[in-house]
């Protein structure tokens, strides 16, 4: 049986791209915490800035997620994006209220969450076995 790899499809480039820049603006986010954390507070506006960027990343790879892992029939897929968008939402709601420790606890694991978004877009997309280009045997 002759096996294909299929091309990546629209959806998926759009996930990959989606997650990855969502966990590009999670690892900034993280040093502009740091500074901030440091004694940088000139760095605070930068800081909720990049949360309201991540928060709208993490939204469109949470949708693109769904529609790649409706084709590609991962599931699991599909729960993580969205994961990652709850825990955006109520990082930045515990960001809101000042609740320093757990925002802080929160954002490194929001920030280790999104990097394993885009390391699960990079995988390949599915490959289809086809019996009728397989090669038939010889009769005798």
């Amino acid at each position: 049986m002759a096996v294909v790899t299929l091309e990546p499809l629209l959806s998926h480039k759009v996930f990959r791209w989606a997650s990855g820049v969502s966990a590009l603006v999670a690892l900034a986010m993280l040093g502009l915490g740091v500074a901030v954390w440091l004694g940088q507070p000139t760095l605070l506006g930068s800081h909720q800035a990049t949360g309201y960027v991540f928060m709208v990343t993490t939204l469109i790879a949470a949708l693109s997620s769904l529609s790649y892992g409706r084709q590609a029939r991962k599931k699991g897929l599909v729960m993580h994006g969205f994961s990652v968008f709850g825990l955006a939402v109520v990082q930045f709601a515990i960001g809101e209220l000042h609740w320093r420790p757990p925002h802080i606890i929160l954002g490194i694991l929001v920030c280790i969450a999104a990097v394993a978004l885009f390391t699960l877009s990079l995988r390949r997309p599915p490959s289809v076995v086809t019996a009728a280009t397989a090669p038939r045997p010889q009769a005798d």
